[in-house]
């Protein structure tokens, strides 16, 4: 007989606050919480990659630092602070849904009550401690510790996910994305954390500039923005692929998605490189 997961005091006020939604509440009782979650990992990913458009956009600003710190000095007030924080938010619901995806698919963990249990007690555990770094803005951490840190966990998630997707008899675009995913869950998270330990790295021209004349981190950084608009951009394809029938418009929204992505690709490598 099937167990059935006793729903804790704090998930059934988070359930019953969400029913306060009518259309949250419609789509609960008619189609049920994973096509919410579906979509929510959906529209993450789009807040994401409008995310990914502006900070190429930030980093321009760099060749002019007078500029950069002029922008973040205006920026740096308590709504512009809670809004950064609030990034979060979506950042660590489509890492840890899309890793919840990949145990799914590949791994065959079929316990997604326990899985997306553990997403909402993980998620809330990062989202608190940025919160605290927000407020303190005074802890540092090695460049070279933390960021090697990072690069082993990914590497290692990466070749776990390889090893078992190349099994498969996917086509090459839905393993890259998977694969991509699974490099980027820790370097995602790891670049945001790192962000508000040392506040500074993210909101000082000189800081930032002085971080990048680092090999190590100028690499990682261009292996980023390729594997980040190569998943975004396949992302997209998938949600107009899933959405809009097989003609003139699909054929004409792929086109966009890959002309907009290949152009924000060049522009971040030239500027990373340039920098």
């Amino acid at each position: 007989m099937e167990k059935t997961l006793r729903v804790t005091r704090v998930e059934s006020c988070i359930i019953s606050l969400m029913g306060r939604f009518p259309i949250l509440s419609y789509y609960a009782n008619s189609r049920g919480w994973s096509f919410l979650i579906s979509w929510g990992h959906r529209l993450a990913g789009l807040a994401l990659v409008g995310y990914v458009f502006a900070h190429i956009y930030t980093l321009s600003l760099l060749f002019t630092p007078a500029t950069f710190d002029a922008d973040m000095k205006f920026l740096h007030n308590l709504v512009f602070t809670f809004l950064e924080w609030a990034l979060a938010i979506p950042l660590i619901f489509h890492s840890l849904n899309g890793g919840r995806l990949i145990l799914y698919e590949l791994f065959h963990v079929r316990e997604d009550e326990i899985v997306i249990r553990w997403m909402v007690i993980l998620g809330l555990i990062y989202i608190f401690i940025l919160g605290f770094f927000f407020i303190a803005q005074s802890p540092q951490a090695s460049v070279p510790l933390f960021w090697s840190i990072t690069l082993v966990v990914s590497l290692v998630v990466f070749l776990l996910v390889v090893n078992k997707i190349w099994r498969t008899g996917n086509s090459i675009l839905w393993k890259l994305q998977r694969i991509t995913a699974a490099f980027m869950i820790p370097m995602l998270l790891g670049h945001m954390l790192f962000m508000h330990i040392n506040y500074l790295t993210g909101h000082d021209s000189k800081t930032i500039l002085l971080r990048l004349q680092d090999p190590f981190v100028k690499g990682m950084d261009l292996v980023l923005i390729v594997v980040l608009l190569f998943h975004a951009g396949y992302g997209v394809f998938s949600i107009i692929a899933d959405y809009i029938e097989p003609g003139p418009l699909n054929k004409s929204l792929t086109c966009l998605v890959i002309i907009v992505m290949a152009i924000s690709g060049y522009f971040g490598i030239r500027l990373i490189v340039a920098l």
